[in-house]
């Protein structure tokens, strides 16, 4: 099977796919340091893992106890990573996190997003980001990165941010956003 053109996709899909090229060692790093407690990080989803950069370095760092979700609404993505990580259960809608929380009966201890929240309708990004609360443990983290500091308020609405960080290096260069779970 040919691997999707990054490119490609985001020339037909601009809605879903954010930019116009993957994410960067550098901004890979800044999204998952290596300060993470991977020992600690039962359930893991990735939202919008696209090519699978982030997916590869969270396989290299997580435990052989974890289980790790992908949500990819990309249908040549979704092949892609399927054949990529067999191992990895594949979801086609980041709205699904609650069901997989439901079946397992375990919420998420990490969340990572490559979502491009600023593409999204305000209804969807509200409920993306109820439903992200929602599947998140109580020590658990949700990092998410975005083009543009825009959405800031809407996270801080919606979450309790941790840090904000910023790398240059990437293509477009991007805000990271390290956020925990809001107390309901």
């Amino acid at each position: 099977m040919k691997k999707p053109s990054f490119f490609g996709e985001f020339l037909i899909h601009a809605g879903q796919v954010g930019s116009i090229m993957p994410s960067s060692r550098f901004l890979t790093r800044k999204m998952l340091p290596v300060t993470l407690p991977w020992h600690k990080m039962q359930q893991i989803a990735e939202l919008g893992p696209g090519t699978g950069v982030f997916t590869k370095y969270i396989q290299n760092n997580m435990t052989s106890q974890s289980q790790m979700f992908l949500f990819e609404q990309n249908g040549k993505f979704r092949e892609d990573l399927k054949q990529r990580f067999p191992e990895f259960r594949i979801l086609d809608d980041a709205c699904k996190l609650s069901e997989v929380v439901k079946e397992t009966g375990r919420p998420f201890d990490l969340i990572v997003s490559g979502l491009p929240f600023a593409n999204f309708s305000d209804e969807l990004q509200e409920r993306l980001f109820q439903i992200i609360n929602e599947a998140l443990a109580c020590h658990g983290v949700f990092i998410a990165f975005q083009y543009t500091l825009l959405l800031k308020k809407k996270f801080q609405t919606n979450f309790s941010i941790a840090d904000v960080g910023y790398t240059c290096m990437n293509v477009p260069p991007a805000w990271v956003l390290k956020c925990k779970k809001m107390r309901m």
